[in-house]
């Protein structure tokens, strides 16, 4: 199982872009500094934050829906960036016939635009998001994205790979029962990935370690 932003793709700053754009309508200007904690973070969780944070009063739900239509006209026409690593590591799980899902904080339209956009789709039309598929409150760290997605595989959690790029993501994989990969990001490598139980510089580390697992 596999989170999406900043460990498949390279879009936190499309991310950054449309909190800020949709921020901007009530007045708040934000910069990335600000921004940065809320990597990996549960979309109604961050809006309630941003909230109190900012004295505003968005309804959390509202405010989801505007980001998201923000993201995907970032998005319209434009080839988003894959980490490295990604397209070998998906296309070798693949022709294997490894389950795979991507499991993701995101609402599944964010998460669909963004695997279209990186080409990426074809391999991975197992989705499960921390915003659609459990109940609200319960998106990461919780670890109810990873035991729907392993449900959805038909896997115990216990038996699964999971790669992250956030403390926010590991503590919810861990939590699942999953063996946690940790991966920092190219966009914010100062992320503390402590908590997981190996790290690999690169999604391509990730697959020769796989080769090994299954050779």
């Amino acid at each position: 199982m596999i989170d999406l932003d900043g460990t498949l793709v390279d879009s936190e700053y499309l991310h950054f872009e449309s909190t800020a754009a949709v921020l901007a309508t009530r007045g708040v200007i934000i910069d990335r500094t600000q921004y940065e904690m809320y990597v990996g973070w549960d979309e109604r969780a961050c809006w309630l934050s941003l909230n109190e944070r900012f004295g505003l009063d968005f309804d959390p739900d509202v405010a989801v829906l505007k980001r998201t239509h923000a993201y995907v006209e970032l998005l319209r026409g434009r080839r988003l960036d894959v980490l490295p690593g990604a397209p070998e590591l998906l296309a070798w799980a693949h022709e294997r016939g490894l389950p795979m899902a991507v499991v993701s904080s995101l609402p599944h339209d964010q998460i669909d635009a963004s695997l279209a956009a990186a080409n990426l789709d074809r391999y991975l039309p197992l989705r499960r998001s921390g915003h659609d598929d459990v109940p609200p409150g319960r998106g990461k760290p919780a670890p109810d994205v990873y035991l729907a997605a392993a449900a959805a595989l038909g896997v115990d959690p216990r038996d699964c790979f999971a790669c992250e790029d956030s403390p926010t993501g590991m503590r919810s994989a861990r939590a699942a029962g999953c063996y946690v990969i940790g991966i920092p990001c190219v966009s914010h490598p100062t992320a503390d990935v402590s908590a997981a139980d190996m790290i690999c510089g690169s999604l391509a580390d990730v697959m020769s370690f796989l080769r090994e697992c299954t050779a």
